[in-house]
């Protein structure tokens, strides 16, 4: 345990729970409807053996854009597009070469023009890392965040229930 945490705790945790008062815990897979299995692979290990910091951002990514493809109204076009502009991630434990892990994503909270993932991977039952991620809609002519089309809002408004799948 580190000094000034209680047990059980982890690092960041008491911060992310000050900014999201009512946002859900993310290392509760009950809160996620939307899950990607994701192989392990030799080429993701670090100097100390373990997968590395990297790959867990990716194994994300790839469950983002799966959950973004198969779950949202959001599709990139000539005029319309969506960017990553914000990518928070919470480290709670080591991933291991061989395996598989199980890559969580939902949305949890919709703005004007942007949009924010909840999402966390699961070796089994023990939750490695958490993350939070926003894109914003982007208008490609004017290289400007654009509103979400009524019609898209309120497919992403849907979204935000529990597990936000559709």
């Amino acid at each position: 345990m580190r000094a000034g945490l209680p047990a059980g705790r982890q690092p960041g945790e008491a911060a992310m729970n000050r900014m999201h008062p009512s946002a859900p815990d993310l290392r509760d897979r009950a809160v996620f409807g939307f899950f990607t299995e994701e192989s392990l692979r030799i080429a993701d290990l670090d100097i100390n053996g373990h997968v590395n910091n990297v790959a867990f951002i990716q194994l994300m990514e790839n469950a983002r854009n799966q959950f973004i493809d198969t779950q949202t109204p959001l599709k990139r076009s000539e005029k319309m597009t969506f960017m990553l502009v914000k990518f928070d991630v919470n480290f709670i434990g080591q991933l291991h070469y061989p395996g598989k892990v199980e890559s969580a994503c939902r949305v949890l909270e919709l703005g004007r023009s942007s949009l924010t993932f909840g999402q966390a991977l699961f070796d089994g039952a023990r939750c490695a890392a958490t993350a939070r991620a926003v894109i914003v809609n982007v208008d490609r002519a004017a290289q400007k965040a654009t509103p979400f089309t009524e019609s898209g809002r309120l497919a992403l408004e849907a979204l935000l229930s529990i597990g936000g799948v559709r």
